[in-house]
């Protein structure tokens, strides 16, 4: 008996519906995310209070060591004029301002953007991280600071009888400042602290899936919970969370962050300030954590971890493992971890992330084959018996019951299970997503160079050369891969490919290389299964 309609493992009709269903489920999924987790109604005393902290006076310029004295009085209170520090090494370098020992223009000497600046954050007159000020007041303290070493920075404020002491050590190899603050002396109407992070929002950016990494996110893990809200520089947001222990904002590749390490956790306090027509300010993010004062000890202490560099995950997990959480791996982050671990060991051995992406995608296909294999062979089982089913949809065509129960019957003496062929394809789809993910996310792949023509991994090919040829494999794969489908259906499918070509124009080109050798490692393994088939149908010839 021939056998010629059955279909292949790899890229066939089954296949490609598998994908599109799994696209509706993704796009489902993320649509019951939002609705399930929407950004909560303004809080209008809040966010002024949060207003108010994040826009201290400032009369330094950015690249002085200690601003020109310019004493004022307002309303009869003497205004301390702002006194700065500078900190620069190979690493980075930033200010320190004595306006709640707050950092700004932190600049990254080892990292790039696209334009080959630096990497800056807290630039501009109304940005600033880790500010400290008391709950209640509207501007953050003035403190009397001081280098007490060559990575530690200290600052005294006095307010009335009660002192509060902040503590500054950088680890210049981790990008952190660790942050220790003590509140001694305590007067009765002493609320808590509150400490910020006011930084710009960059203009979005625009393309097919191009926001899908290349967007700015505000990370939360409060209350045992994970958070995560898309930041757009014309999109009001005001959010609250409660036991916020990280607390982080920033692209697809950098953030700042605060990793709390208080006795008691603090709340945050998260809005935004959106462009508006016609304005020449700029959009503004800020997040406001707030340690409220509990109970009546006369020593109140705050400590945390203040991080503003690359998201590089040995970096992050060596601060500590929850900060890992800043890199988005997606839905399967366990699986995602895994192969990320995988493709630092092979980075280890050939050196060029290109040719990391190109062994990472063969391993995982070889990894699968085996379920490929048994695809294929469910669906070789199926079209033996395709024959006897049709004759039996004729004989039973009006008992649905009895034609079902000896379709059953038949399955099972032949070995035959017709969801065979699709469950290996599902068991597949986890890893296709978790790569997916650990490709655009790893900032390993920022500003690669692989050969020829693609210079930067983490960006779209200049040329779609890697699109056109991974549309090409497609093409070539289901050319060769038969198909029971009626005409029509097949003429709607013979334009996935392009479609998917289309669809990856603008991803990073690491991404598309992925896809592409994975498209080329299917072809190649269809057309061995189909010269299989063709040299068993010439031997029972």
């Amino acid at each position: 008996m021939s056998d010629s309609n059955q279909q292949g493992p790899a890229f066939d009709s089954r296949f490609i519906l598998t994908v599109i269903l799994i696209g509706f489920v993704w796009m489902g999924w993320q649509s019951y995310l939002a609705k399930k987790y929407p950004a909560p109604k303004s809080k209008g005393p809040i966010v002024k209070e949060a207003n108010q902290a994040a826009e201290p006076k400032q009369t330094a310029e950015q690249n002085k060591e200690q601003a020109a004295i310019n004493t004022k009085t307002v309303k009869g209170a003497v205004v301390v004029p702002e006194k700065t520090l500078k900190f620069a090494n190979a690493t980075w370098s930033f200010i320190l301002s004595s306006k709640g020992m707050a950092i700004r223009d932190i600049r990254l000497n080892k990292y790039s953007n696209r334009q080959n600046k630096q990497i800056r954050f807290a630039h501009g007159p109304k940005f600033d991280l880790f500010s400290t000020g008391l709950i209640g007041q509207p501007k953050p303290l003035t403190f009397d600071v001081h280098q007490d070493g060559p990575d530690t920075f200290v600052g005294k404020a006095q307010v009335g009888a009660m002192s509060i002491r902040k503590q500054i050590i950088i680890n210049s190899n981790r990008y952190t400042f660790k942050t220790n603050i003590q509140v001694t002396n305590i007067d009765p109407s002493f609320k808590g602290l509150f400490t910020q992070i006011a930084d710009k929002i960059p203009p979005a950016v625009s393309g097919f899936f191009a926001g899908r990494f290349d967007h700015e996110e505000l990370f939360v893990n409060h209350s045992d919970k994970i958070s995560r809200t898309i930041v757009k520089p014309d999109k009001y947001l005001n959010s609250s969370y409660n036991e916020a222990l990280v607390t982080g904002y920033g692209s697809q590749y950098f953030a700042v962050a605060v990793l709390d390490q208080s006795p008691v956790r603090p709340s945050l306090q998260f809005w935004t300030d959106p462009k508006k027509d016609g304005s020449e300010a700029e959009p503004k993010a800020v997040a406001t954590l707030r340690y409220e004062r509990l109970n009546q000890n006369s020593q109140f202490n705050v400590s945390y971890t203040g991080f503003a560099g690359p998201k590089r995950y040995n970096l992050l997990k060596s601060i500590a493992p929850e900060m890992t959480g800043l890199i988005n791996f997606g839905f399967f982050t366990m699986i995602a971890k895994w192969l990320f671990w995988l493709m630092m060991m092979i980075h280890g051995v050939v050196g060029n992330w290109g040719w990391v992406i190109i062994v990472l995608t063969l391993l995982v296909r070889l990894i699968a084959a085996p379920f490929s294999i048994l695809s294929y062979k469910q669906m070789k089982a199926m079209a033996r018996i395709q024959p006897q089913i049709k004759a039996l949809r004729e004989r039973y065509k009006d008992d649905a019951k009895t034609m079902n129960q000896e379709m059953m019957k038949l399955m099972r003496e032949n070995h035959a299970n017709p969801v065979g062929g699709c469950l290996p394809m599902f068991l597949q789809i986890p890893i296709f997503f978790a790569l997916y993910e650990v490709l655009g996310q790893s900032i390993e792949l920022y500003k690669a160079p692989f050969i020829f023509w693609i210079h930067d991994l983490s960006t779209k090919d200049p040329y779609y050369v890697l699109p056109i040829l991974m549309g090409v494999a497609m093409w070539a794969q289901q050319k060769i891969t038969p198909s029971t489908m009626d005409p029509s259906q097949q003429k709607i499918l013979q334009f996935m490919p392009f479609i998917f070509m289309a669809m990856t124009v603008s991803l990073p080109s690491g991404l598309t290389l992925y896809i592409f050798v994975s498209s080329l490692f299917g072809f190649l393994q269809q057309y061995l299964f189909m010269r299989e088939k063709k040299q068993l149908s010439v031997a029972h010839a």
